[in-house]
This record gives C-alpha cells, structure tokens and sequence, in this order.
C-alpha cells in the first residue's frame, strides 16, 4: 500500500499560504470544540428540584388615571380655538382650558332675542283675543237667550191670556150686537104701532126697519168674526208663537256652537303662539347655552391632557389654537393622578385564571428599582375588539389593574409592567416549560441517554418559564431541555382521536340524525319558496299577482319581480344589507388545553 503523505507534504509545500491558513483553521475548531464541550452539555439537561412555585402572568401597559374626564366641545357645528390652556399643566376645578370663538354664537343669541320677544308679544295678542271673543260670544249667547225668553212669554201669554180675550172680545161684542138688535126691534115695533094710530110718520117707520136690518147685519159679522177667530186666527197665532219659541231656540244653539267655533279657533291661535313661544324660549336657551360653551371650564383637578385620536382613519384635526373643531370632539383629558391604574391585555389561554381582587405588582419602566402594589378590579367578559383588527387570531382580554400604594409624582402614559399573582405553590416540582412536550396525546419529558427515553408525566399550573409537574418525577432526576423533536412518535397536534382507539361503527354516519337533518332542511325550502325576498311572508293577494304559472310557488324569474315590488315600496334603498357573524379562526393560545411547548 503506497503512503499518501509525501504527495500530500509536497502539494502542502508548493501552497505554503493555503496550507497554512486550513492548518490554522482545524487547530480553532478543535480548541472551540475541547473548550465549549462541557458548557454546551450542560446546557443540553436540567436538574428537577422542589420548591416554591410563583404562578403569575406579566404583561405591559401604560399607567392611566382611575378617574379621567374628557373635556368635548359643545358648540354645535364647527368652532375655532381662540385660547388653550398648556398641555401638561396642573388645574383647579372651574379653571378656563379652551376659550372658542363666540361671534357666531353672539349673534345666534341676539337673533333669537328678538325673535323670542316677537313671539312673546304675538301670544300676549292671542291670549287678548281669545278673552275678547270670549266676552263677544257670551253676549251674543245672552241675547239670544233673551230672546228665547221672550218668545217664550209670549207664547204663554198668548196662550194663558190673549187667546181668551180675543175669543170673549168676539162673543161680547155678539152680545152687544143682539143687544142693539133687540133695541132697534122693539123701537120699530112701536114706531110701527104710532104710524098705525097715526101718530108717527112713515119716515120714522123706515128709519127704525134700517136700523133694525143695520143690527142683523152687525150681529152676523159679529157671530162670523167670532168663528174665524176660533177657526183660523188662533190656531195660527198659535203657531207662530211656538215657531218663534222653536227658532229662537235654534238661534241661540247656532250662537253658541258659532261662539264655541270661534273660541276653538282662537284658542288653536293661542296653543300656536305658546308653543312658538316655547320653541323660541327652548332655542333662545340653548343659544344661550351655546355662547356659554364657547369658554370651558375645568369640571375637576387634573392634569391637562390634549385628546389625540387612536384612530388611524381619523380625520380629526390636533387640538392647538386656531384649529377648528367638530361638535362632540374630545379636545381634553383631565385624569387624576391621585389615583393610577395599569390597563393590560392577557392572552385567552391565560384568562380564565384571571379574576376580580387578585395581587398584582406594577414595576415602572421609569423606575425598574421600586415596586407597588395593586389589585386586579375588572375582568373584560369578551375579547379586545381593537386588537383583532391588526391579528385576527389574537384574542386577549383587557384586564385593569389599580395600584394601591402611594405613587411619586407621575404623569399618565408611562410605560410599566404588571405580574399578576395566579397563585404561591409550596414545596412543588417545577421545570422549564420547554421541557415538556406531547407524545401520543400524553405529556412527556425526556431522561438524557445514547436514545432519550420518554418519561410521562403530569402536569399543574404553569407560568412564562416554569411548569409545575405533579407526578412523573422526583428531585435530583436530570432531563433533557430540548426534547427530541425528530422522533416519528412526538405529536404536536394533540389529535382529538387516537388511531388504536377508533372503531369501526364509530366512523359510521348516524341515519336518525341525517334523516333529521334533511327534514329540516325541506321544511327550511318550503319555508323559503313561500316567502318572499330577505325573508318577508307574501300575501294571498301578492301571490296570485306574481305567482304566474299559478303552482302556488315564487320560482327564480318570479322572484325577480318581487325584488323589484318590495325595492320600489322601499324607496330604491336596495335590499337589506346581510350581517355576517361568527368566530373567525381560532387563536394561537392554548385555552383550557394543558401547554404544549
């Protein structure tokens, strides 16, 4: 066998400067690879030891006031800062911070002023007229009650008085007639019987015939009188009398229901005016209200905070002098500092650990050297909102933390840490947390060897570095940090169902609850071929007017000219706009799972 080295101590010769520099380099890794052995074995393995076992939950926030009021602008419309108070200074209840342009609102006021005492005086005026119209209606009512009064006396006094004495007028003037008749006779008579003797002229007989036929003719005018009266005139008077009773009746009930007519109307008028003048009086407040706004005072002692929107698509201008602001803008915070909280978000696979009233320790970014105390006070029941908008599958929970020692003199904004306190385990084993890991759905750590033995175990609480093991090992046991991921057995999934306990009629489709299902579903379709558009039932009568192959059904073509009955009755606002729901994808956290590192 030829020796290889000659060959390879000339090539080594004719390149001394390659030869020398890979010399070089082999002697560095053998001196790196004797020097860092040890360590880096050492670091391959952990001792399991007991004791106390701190399980607690940090996070970062930002330290705020517990009482903080904001400060908005009231003005309606938009208004321009004309004065603000300094950022960052200390203020007294009902101190001046923001002082708003005021021409406008000066001159709404005045405006409405005027407006209010026009409308003051037009009430004035309707409350007069509506009392003269009631003086002018009670007086028309009275006359024609008066008037009714003595249509009706003189009914009664036709009736008790006038009739009978017309009607014995009548009979005495008959007898009055018969009377002079009687007379003029028995003269005729003994003219006739002197003519007779001679005694008397013929003249004289015929005076006496003429006044004896004068005397019949009176008698039946009088008796002839007597019978229209009874016949005709007093039925007719009597009558009258009643017609005037009965018209003088309607009269004053057209009186009244004109002078009630009439009231209502004034007193509509006068309802009109008084709501005018509450209107104006309401508007004339509020413009005074308005100009009042235009200077805002400190509500409490704070500290002066200028409001900046989080929004990212906020167009919200910065609150300086000589901005204009929106009405209801948040133009300044006043927290106050005698009173401090830390607001932080915990993941949801720690939440549930999570309650009212547990220690917490603040450790300022200021001031890493001190600690204070404090106390958890509220627990968020849902997911941060504004937290899913940058990740999705991050859930946590906002939580607030106030301290309950005495702060130093700080300002709100600073950046500080929080541990929240879950628990002190006594006497308990404990190992970092990377050195558990899951293997065939059970949880397992592995013993250093030439092929690393999986050793199961079981698990407790766990904090960011350590996880407390209840049972699977014991003190002094060396266990490797970085199990072997390579192993064919490792399952990090944690599968819901395990191949060796899978049955056959467990893969099997259950009948009852597909028959079930599909019965829904055809009650669902029927439902829906009966409806309308977005859910709306169709009447008898919109059936029968779309329906036009008449199967009783709104098929798609017919369905298109519902849309358009129901887009038209809606005023072309279009359909109703969908709303969806759900849970997006799940989180990253663990939940109610043991961990897996």
């Amino acid at each position: 066998m030829n020796n290889p080295l000659p060959p390879l101590v000339r090539k080594a010769r004719s390149r001394p400067l390659l030869s020398g520099s890979v010399g070089l380099c082999l002697l560095l890794l053998l001196w790196l690879s004797f020097s860092g052995g040890e360590e880096a074995s050492a670091n391959r393995y952990f001792t399991v030891e007991r004791g106390n076992f701190l399980v607690s939950i940090v996070e970062g926030g930002n330290l705020e006031a517990v009482n903080e009021v904001e400060v908005r602008n009231e003005v309606d419309g938009s208004a321009r800062i004309v004065y603000l108070i300094p950022e960052g200074t200390q203020v007294r209840k009902g101190e001046l911070l923001v002082e708003l342009d005021s021409a406008e609102a000066e001159e709404k006021l005045n405006q409405q002023e005027i407006a209010y005492e026009k409308a003051k005086a037009s009430y004035v005026q309707a409350e007069n007229d509506l009392e003269i119209q009631k003086s002018i209606a009670q007086s028309e009512i009275d006359a024609a009650q008066l008037k009714l009064d003595f249509a009706i006396i003189e009914r009664e006094k036709f009736r008790k008085g006038a009739r009978m004495q017309q009607i014995r007028e009548a009979e005495i003037a008959i007898q009055s007639t018969e009377e002079s008749l009687l007379l003029a006779q028995e003269e005729l008579d003994w003219s006739r019987k002197l003519f007779a003797q001679g005694f008397e002229t013929k003249s004289v007989v015929d005076k006496g015939e003429l006044s004896v036929l004068k005397q019949q003719l009176e008698l039946e005018k009088s008796r002839t009188n007597l019978w229209m009266l009874t016949s005709f005139d007093i039925p007719k008077l009597q009558k009258q009398y009643d017609s005037d009773v009965e018209e003088a009746r309607k009269e004053l009930d057209r009186v009244r229901q004109q002078g009630e007519s009439r009231l209502t109307q004034y007193q509509t008028d006068l309802i009109t005016e008084k709501n005018t003048l509450d209107l104006n009086l309401q508007k004339l407040e509020n413009d005074r209200e308005q100009l009042k706004n235009t200077r805002i005072h400190a509500p409490q002692d704070g500290f002066v905070v200028y409001a900046i929107s989080h929004s990212r698509y906020s167009s919200e201008t910065m609150v300086e002098e000589g901005a204009t602001v929106r009405y209801r803008q948040n133009l300044i915070k006043l927290p106050d500092t005698s009173e401090m909280k830390v607001e932080v978000k915990i993941h949801e696979s720690h939440i549930n650990k999570i309650a009212k009233g547990l220690v917490a320790y603040v450790v300022l970014d200021s001031d890493p050297d001190s600690r204070y105390r404090g106390v958890v006070t509220r627990v968020a029941t849902l997911p941060d909102t504004q937290s899913r908008w940058a990740n999705p599958n991050l859930k946590v929970y906002s939580t607030e933390v106030v301290i309950t020692d005495p702060l130093p003199d700080l300002k709100p904004g600073v950046s500080a840490n929080v541990e929240v306190v879950i628990t002190n385990i006594l006497d308990t084993i404990k190992i970092p947390l990377q050195a558990v890991t899951s293997v065939q759905g059970r949880q397992v750590c592995y013993f250093p060897g030439r092929t690393p033995r999986p050793v199961p175990v079981q698990v407790g609480l766990f904090n960011s570095r350590f996880i407390q093991i209840t049972r699977g090992l014991e003190e002094g046991d060396r266990i490797l940090l970085s199990p072997p991921l390579e192993s064919e057995e490792v399952n990090l999934e944690d599968s819901i169902l395990e191949e060796d306990t899978v049955e056959p009629e467990d893969l099997e489709p259950d009948p009852d609850a597909l028959q079930r299902i599909e019965s829904r579903s055809e009650s669902r379709t029927e439902e829906e071929e009966r409806r309308g558009p977005g859910g709306r039932e169709l009447t008898p009568e919109l059936l029968k007017r779309f329906d036009k192959n008449g199967n009783g059904q709104i098929d798609e073509d017919e369905r298109s000219a519902v849309i358009e009955h129901y887009r038209s009755r809606l005023g072309n606002r279009g359909g109703q706009a969908e709303r969806s729901g759900g849970a997006g994808p799940r989180g990253g956290g663990t939940g109610g799972k043991r961990p897996r590192p």
